[in-house]
């Protein structure tokens, strides 16, 4: 197992996270995508919602509740509905 791999586990709790490092991106306890541009992602996490703001979005990856993301992030909120 790699080191980014072995991070990632150690953090498996059901709550919204992120990772950013560099230009990657790690969000996890991912339900639902909601917002998806090339300058905000939105996503579900079952209670609440994370959403970035940046540049030049992709997603590379998005399996098992995990959605890795590419490009510049500028802006990190944690929210819900009332």
């Amino acid at each position: 197992m790699s080191v980014k791999d072995e991070l990632l586990f150690d953090f498996a709790v059901n709550m919204p996270r992120v990772l950013v490092s560099g230009r990657t991106t790690v969000l996890d306890n991912v339900k639902k995508v909601m917002l998806l541009t090339d300058t905000e992602i939105t996503v579900f996490n079952g209670q609440r919602f994370t959403s970035l703001k940046g540049s030049g979005f992709v997603i590379t990856q998005l399996k098992d509740e995990r959605m890795l993301v590419a490009g510049k992030v500028e802006e990190i909120r944690f929210f819900e509905t009332s």
